[in-house]
């Protein structure tokens, strides 16, 4: 049965694939191929590279020729058992990029549209290079960790004026301090997307207008959309193209999906095609391990002073991401932070019944200034001042579970290891952050009940994360015991 549905795909999806019989040159005495006319008919040529330049014999990108001319398309069964159409044409090119742990002898398929309505396909296969490491843009989009992301809907993200979805004026001849400069108009829920259906190239809801509506990447390149109620709305692939991990005038790389892959993937105002454009080839303004913003000027490009549109999108789930920032990132005391009241450290009351809107609500008391901490040695197992006692005193975690403390010199203060744990994610935690002993900054819990006053804490409890903040509590002993009081922690990235 699905070898039928099989064939029925590759006749229909001819029909649908144009070609220029100028361009095509047809041996007439063959009415139908065969696999072995079709594979000695081909020939394949690997390279290193995306402009072709480098031969490899494992190289990811291959193109093609056939000998005689004969048009031909080459696909390939995606990680979710869909098709994906990679190359057509007598000649052309396509890449293999098999995900981690692949192997590395990757098959494909060539099939051919008989003259007699036929459709003959040969299996082929490459050994092409399988990479152990991510490429650092595929890690933003769709986490090192757990092999996927999930966006949603920045709302209120300041850096578009607080909208999701909109349009503003530039030439690229310069970025500005945030898209917030060169933006005119957007909206600020997700829900008025359905007021802006004509610029839709469907003209329907599908449930993408809804704050928590979602997509999600995975690092094999497929794109699923879903709505809030975790219902797919539709699905396509992705991949990363000119991406350097600098910024390129208004850019850093172009994220380049399947036709309405993403989150309502259609150009304001489009000025031709009827008004609607599904698109296909965005630009990659910012990227960090919580937030995308991505952007399309009219017709691709700018034009002197042209319109154009953006999408603004922010994801929670990539928590290993947030903390190491996919190789090293370095931490340091949260002086101010608005969440906890501009405090660092200190003590607060809760049963954990509740979350509250921000960890103020539960605190007690705390220190505004890490020198504060000096006073502060009673609750240190050690007793001793080590520089951890100083706004400019750091913590590195690295992405291969190490950690290292230094103080304002940048002397090395202390050393461990993490692991971070999301089976213990509830409505107070996202997770634990599990250390060694001692292995953060002024890792003590704050009137312990036991162990003579003193304790290190190991199994702290995550209660925010983003790219640039982090805060950590710890109740007494390790767990809420009815109204219970803790310990927490404010770091910001430095």
């Amino acid at each position: 049965m699905k070898k039928i549905l099989f064939m029925s795909l590759l006749a229909g999806a001819f029909v649908l694939t144009a070609c220029d019989p100028a361009q095509e040159k047809v041996d007439n005495n063959t009415v139908t191929a065969s696999e072995n006319d079709l594979l000695s008919g081909i020939t394949f040529t690997q390279f290193s590279d995306e402009a072709f330049t480098t031969p490899a014999a494992d190289g990811n990108y291959i193109k093609y020729t056939t000998n005689p001319g004969r048009q031909v398309q080459i696909i390939a069964y995606r990680g979710d058992g869909s098709l994906n159409l990679m190359a057509s044409g007598a000649s052309g090119s396509f890449s293999i990029k098999p995900g981690r742990g692949s192997d590395p002898n990757q098959v494909f398929y060539v099939r051919h549209l008989n003259s007699d309505g036929s459709v003959t396909t040969a299996q082929t296969s490459l050994t092409v290079f399988v990479q152990q490491e991510l490429d650092p843009e595929i890690k933003y989009f769709a986490s090192n960790a757990y092999g996927s992301k999930t966006w949603k809907w920045n709302v209120g993200n300041k850096t578009s004026s607080g909208h999701v979805w909109g349009n503003f004026g530039s030439d690229a001849s310069w970025r500005g301090e945030t898209l917030n400069d060169f933006v005119w108009w957007g909206v600020d829920d997700a829900a008025d997307l359905i007021e802006q259906l004509g610029h839709s190239v469907t003209g329907q809801a599908t449930g993408e207008e809804d704050n928590d509506a979602s997509m999600v990447f995975t690092e094999d390149g497929l794109v699923k959309c879903y709505d809030a109620s975790g219902k797919e709305i539709r699905s396509g692939s992705y991949e990363v193209k000119e991406w350097t991990g600098e910024l390129n005038g208004f850019r850093y790389g172009i994220l380049h999906t399947t036709e309405g892959a993403t989150l309502f993937p259609f150009e304001i105002n489009a000025k031709d095609n009827g008004g609607q454009r599904y698109v296909t080839d965005y630009w990659i303004y910012a990227l960090s391990t919580d937030e995308m913003i991505l952007v399309y000027p009219d017709n691709g490009a700018f034009s002197g002073w042209s319109e154009g549109t953006y999408w603004n999108f922010k994801s929670t789930t990539d928590i290993d991401g947030m903390f190491n920032g996919y190789g090293s990132k370095t931490w340091t005391w949260n002086v101010g932070c608005e969440s906890t009241g501009g405090r660092v450290w200190g003590n607060f009351g809760s049963d954990a019944s509740w979350r509250g809107s921000n960890l103020s609500d539960f605190i007690w008391w705390g220190v505004d200034d890490a020198e504060g901490l000096l006073d502060q040695l009673g609750h240190s197992v050690t007793g001793e001042a080590t520089g951890e006692e100083s706004n400019d005193a750091t913590m590195v975690l690295s992405d291969d579970g190490l950690v290292k403390c230094y103080d304002a010199n940048g002397t090395e203060i202390r050393s461990g290891t993490y692991e971070i744990d999301l089976s213990t994610a509830n409505s107070w935690q996202l997770g634990t952050f599990k250390t060694s002993s001692g292995a953060t900054l002024f890792p003590f819990e704050i009137n312990a009940k036991d162990n003579g006053g003193q304790r290190y804490v190991t199994d702290y409890q995550i209660w925010s994360i983003s790219d640039s903040e982090m805060i950590l509590t710890y109740p007494d002993n390790g767990a809420f015991s009815g109204w219970s009081e803790g310990t927490y922690w404010a770091f910001k990235k430095k």
